[in-house]
């Protein structure tokens, strides 16, 4: 399909409402929801009507995500939950008729790296055939959110026996995690199976501001010809974030200026 823009919508009905309108409105292609330990209070029946609005107006779903529930907890009813919560988010990603599902892939505190990829090994593969034969692409979430995906090294011990397992990449979390955020794309670019722009701006040491991307300190023409290389044809979802740039008219000015800014570097039908 070739690489496409969309942006991270707000959860609430009223709110599915007003993005899927301005997507349609200015040429976005798809919305992508998130949810934390809210998710257990979301309803099958929301889901649907999500689904609805969205096809009233002709705006696609680029990913479901679920974050921050520990799918390696050593507490057996903190996992169970966890699990309930990772299959209840795989169905409602089918309603929604996502592309990609995103998740944690859990942490033990405190343990090696070899004993955490063992233990994934051992909880993950039925998820990741349901993912599979939902005809989705599974994403793994990186440095934060009870996930112990923290570094390139977590994801190739994974990759030995789950090539499968593809990467939710955001350049401004590696960033600002203090890695060398072009690593991952460079050397793994085949294995990101979804995509997040966010810029951040870091002024004495500090991140101060995560406005419209090309206003920030990420190299997003490098960032692009690694993806490029790769031959990514994903979906590339923008992230509202931070207290300004996140709310109200802001969020719309950063969702349209960084629309512009990355069509640049998008081949135009």
């Amino acid at each position: 399909m070739g690489m496409k823009l969309g942006f991270i919508g707000n959860n609430g009905l009223a709110g599915v409402e007003s993005d899927a309108k301005f997507s349609a409105e200015h040429g976005f292609a798809a919305l992508e929801y998130n949810y934390w330990g809210d998710f257990k209070d979301l309803e099958v029946e929301t889901v649907r009507r999500m689904r609805e609005i969205l096809d009233a107006h002709g705006i696609g779903v680029s990913a479901l995500g679920l974050w921050g529930w520990n799918h390696l907890a050593q507490d057996a009813t903190e996992r169970a939950t966890a699990h309930e919560m990772l299959n209840r988010a795989i169905g409602f990603a089918e309603t929604l008729g996502a592309s990609v599902f995103v998740t944690g892939g859990g942490d033990i505190p405190d343990a090696s790296l070899e004993r955490k990829v063992e233990e994934f090994g051992k909880i993950f593969p039925p998820f990741l055939d349901r993912i599979e034969k939902s005809g989705m692409k599974v994403s793994m979430y990186a440095v934060h959110g009870n996930s112990f995906f923290d570094s390139i090294e977590a994801y190739e011990r994974v990759w030995e026996k789950f090539p499968q397992v593809g990467v939710k990449y955001d350049p401004a979390n590696w960033l600002n995690h203090g890695d060398d955020y072009l690593a991952m794309l460079r050397h793994h670019g085949d294995k990101i199976s979804h995509f997040h722009i966010k810029e951040h701006v870091y002024h004495e040491g500090n991140l101060v501001s995560q406005p419209a991307a090309g206003m920030g300190d990420i190299h997003w023409g490098k960032v692009m010809a690694f993806l490029y290389e790769h031959g990514y044809d994903g979906y590339l979802s923008i992230e509202p974030h931070g207290p300004i740039w996140a709310r109200g008219e802001m969020r719309q000015t950063m969702l349209l200026l960084t629309k512009q800014y990355i069509s640049q570097f998008l081949l135009q039908e």
